[in-house]
């Protein structure tokens, strides 16, 4: 049996090495909405954007195949995320109080599954 042993494993391009069939997470953020919709830590992801009250828009760094990949995700304080539109490039949620009035919480997350275009 052979053994690969590496530090770093790079595209032929010199840059990250991209998962494409994998089933590892593709994009993942943390984000503040309390204060300005602003992102704490990502990855695969370009942006955010304030769509209202508890409403945000992610941008996605590559897009996925198709609007088709599992999504999943948290709001701190038993905040619930409704997913409202789904694109090939980005996520539209929007988190809510379990009472379903929109509400801005200072911790969110999503996490994203699927095959990148």
């Amino acid at each position: 049996m052979s053994t690969l042993k590496a530090d770093t494993i790079q595209s032929t391009g010199g840059g990250a090495a991209t998962l494409t069939k994998q089933h590892a997470a593709k994009a993942w953020l943390k984000y503040d909405q309390a204060t300005t919709t602003a992102i704490d830590v990502s990855f695969g992801v370009s942006g955010i954007t304030d769509e209202g009250t508890g409403d945000a828009t992610t941008a996605f760094t590559n897009s996925f195949s198709s609007a088709d990949f599992a999504h999943s995700g948290f709001a701190k304080e038993n905040g619930l995320i409704n997913w409202k539109s789904c694109a090939a490039g980005n996520i539209r949620c929007v988190t809510i109080t379990t009472s379903a009035s929109n509400a801005d919480y200072d911790e969110v997350a999503i996490i994203l599954f699927g095959d990148l275009a």
